[in-house]
């Protein structure tokens, strides 16, 4: 399947979020995080990468 796990990078290395995430849209400075079975997330920042080989989205706080 295509799901990734994004990740916020704080100071202490990266903190997961959300698992199963299969749709994201940046949008004024949050990302909002949909996963496999509708459930939401909203995160403040920005998309720092995205590995998808890993299936990793990694997001930054600025």
């Amino acid at each position: 399947m295509c799901e990734s796990t994004a990740y916020l990078i704080t100071k202490d290395g990266e903190k997961k979020v959300m698992e199963n995430v299969v749709n994201m849209k940046p949008e004024n400075g949050k990302v909002y995080l949909t996963g496999l079975l509708g459930d939401q997330k909203i995160v403040e920042g920005k998309i720092e990468e995205i590995k998808l080989i890993e299936h990793k989205i990694l997001i930054s706080q600025e």
